[in-house]
C-alpha cells in the first residue's frame, strides 16, 4: 500500500511562507518530514520505517559524546533535504517510497539491559513487516540488539556488512559487556548467525587490536580493510562484501559506524583517518539498498563535538541515499541488484 501522506504533509502550509512538517514531540521534526508512526502496528502499511535508538554506554575514549543525542540532530538536518530528490540518480524518495517516523525508542539510564531489550522488541515488531528499518544510533552497541530481533526471526538466514575503522568486538571494556566496541562479538555469538556471513569492511588504523583480529579470523568472518579496497577499488570490493552477506541468506543489514568515513569527511566523529570519502558511502547504500537489503542502522556521531553540524548533515544524505536505493526498486518493481549492477 502506497501512501502519499508524507508530500500531503509539506504541502499543507498556510500561509505558503510557512512550512508544515509533522513532528515527533516539541519542534523536533519527523525525518524529511516522514509519516509519525505511533502505532507499530501500522508499520505494515510502509516501505521504510525510520527510528532513533538514543543511547549511550561505557564511554571507551575520550570521554561523554553526546552520541544519545544524535537521531533528533539528523531529524534536524533532514529538514533542509526537501523530499530526497537526487537528480544524478532521478529518484525522488518521498515521492516513491512511503516512510513512517516512530520517533526514538525510549532507554533506561543505566540499565544497558532492559533499555536493549525494549530495542529488541520494537525492532522484532518492525521486522515482522515488510518496512525496512532505518536506524539512528547512538553509540555501536545498539546494533546488538537489533541484530538479535533480526536473527530470531530469520535464525541462519541473515547476512551482516559492518562498516567500520574498527572490528568491535572485544569481548567487553571494563567488565561491559555490551559496551560500544562489543557488538559484534554478541552478534557473532547468537545462535541465528552464521559467522562466515559477517563481513568487516573499512578496517584500518592504530586503534584496533591484534586479539581482535585474531577473533575474526579465528571464526571466519571475512575482513576487508581499507588497503584492499584501495586495491581492488571501491566498488569491487562492495560487490566481493555483497556477494559473501548475500549467499545463502535471505538478505543483508547494514550497519554503519561513522569512522568508516575519513575524519575529513566526519568532523562530528571519531578521529579516524585514511577511511572511505563521503562519496563512497552514499552511493554504497545506493547501491546496497537496491539489493536485498533487510536493515539500516547509522551510528557514532556526536553532536556536541560536530562542528557546523556537519556530520549530522552527512549521516541525513546517507539515510536519504539508502532511502533513494529502495524507492529505485520500488518503482521500478525489479528484483533486488548485486553491486557490479549498480555501479
Amino acid at each position: 500500500m502506497k501512501l502519499t501522506g508524507n508530500r500531503e504533509a509539506r504541502e499543507a502550509a498556510a500561509p505558503s511562507s510557512e512550512l508544515v512538517v509533522p513532528t515527533i514531540y516539541g519542534t523536533i521534526p519527523t525525518f524529511l518530514g516522514a509519516t509519525p508512526l505511533h502505532d507499530l502496528s501500522r508499520a505494515q502499511e510502509f516501505d521504510a520505517v525510520v527510528g532513533g535508538l538514543p543511547w549511550e554506554g561505557s564511554n571507551t575514549w575520550g570521554g561523554y559524546s553526546g552520541c544519545e543525542q544524535s537521531p533528533k540532530a539528523i531529524r534536524a538536518a533532514s529538514l533542509r533535504l526537501g523530499s530526497g530528490f537526487l537528480p544524478e540518480h532521478r529518484v525522488d524518495v518521498m515521492t516513491n517510497l512511503a516512510v513512517a517516523d516512530l520517533g526514538d525508542l525510549p532507554t533506561v539510564p543505566n540499565d544497558t539491559e532492559k533499555t536493549f531489550a525494549g530495542f529488541e522488541a520494537a525492532a522484532a515488531d518492525v521486522f515482522a513487516t515488510r518496512a525496512v528499518p532505518v536506524f539512528f544510533g547512538g553509540d555501536h552497541s545498539v546494533t546488538y540488539p537489533v541484530l538479535k530481533a533480526l536473527c530470531a526471526r530469520r535464525p541462519g538466514r541473515v547476512g551482516l556488512l559492518h562498516f567500520d575503522a574498527h572490528l568491535d568486538n572485544a569481548d567487553a571494556y571494563c567488565g561491559d559487556r555490551y559496551a560500544r566496541n562489543t557488538p559484534l562479538r554478541r552478534i557473532c555469538e547468537l545462535p541465528g548467525m552464521e559467522p562466515a556471513r559477517i563481513v568487516h569492511f573499512g578496517i584500518r588504523g592504530p586503534r584496533n587490536s591484534p586479539s581482535q583480529l585474531e577473533y575474526a579470523l579465528d571464526r571466519g568472518i571475512p575482513v576487508i580493510t581499507m588497503t584492499e579496497i584501495r586495491r581492488e577499488g571501491f566498488g569491487n570490493a562492495l560487490a566481493r562484501a555483497q556477494e559473501i552477506v548475500s549467499q545463502g541468506t535471505d538478505g543483508y543489514y547494514v550497519t554503519v559506524c561513522s569512522d568508516a568515513i575519513d575524519f575529513a569527511f566526519n568532523p562530528g566523529g571519531p578521529c579516524d583517518f585514511g577511511g572511505l570519502t563521503s562519496s563512497d558511502m552514499m552511493e554504497g547504500l545506493f547501491a546496497l539498498a537496491q539489493g536485498p537489503m533487510l536493515g539500516l542502522d547509522l551510528v557514532e556521531v556526536y553532536p556536541r563535538l560536530d562542528p557546523r553540524e556537519v556530520s549530522m548533515h552527512l549521516f541525513a544524505w546517507l539515510a536519504v541515499y539508502a532511502l533513494a536505493g529502495m524507492a529505485r526498486r520500488h518503482s521500478t518493481g525489479a528484483e533486488p541488484r548485486a553491486i557490479w549492477e549498480t555501479f
